[in-house]
């Protein structure tokens, strides 16, 4: 069975434009009467909304997809170094 994952692609991210986009939002509009959670609902928006511009995407598929993301194949080849040294 293959399963299919897809993740954000952090390395290649644009985390200036995702800096700009979220700094440049008018916090000013949001009214001054709503409570946490409708202000923390306003603020997810808008950062998913930068998110998908600036992060892209990248599928994993078959066993690379059962490991957590962040483990590559440069940490894997250094982790087989260690253990290859004890």
């Amino acid at each position: 069975m293959c399963s299919k994952l897809t993740t954000l692609d952090f390395r290649r991210a644009d985390f200036g434009l995702l800096r700009d986009l979220i700094g440049s939002v008018t916090w000013e509009k949001v009214p001054k009467g709503t409570g946490a959670q409708e202000s923390w609902l306003v603020f997810k928006d808008h950062l998913f909304q930068a998110q998908e511009r600036c992060i892209p995407k990248k599928k994993k598929s078959g066993k690379k997809a059962r490991r957590p993301a962040w483990i590559n194949k440069e940490l894997l080849d250094k982790i087989k170094t260690i253990k290859g040294g004890l």
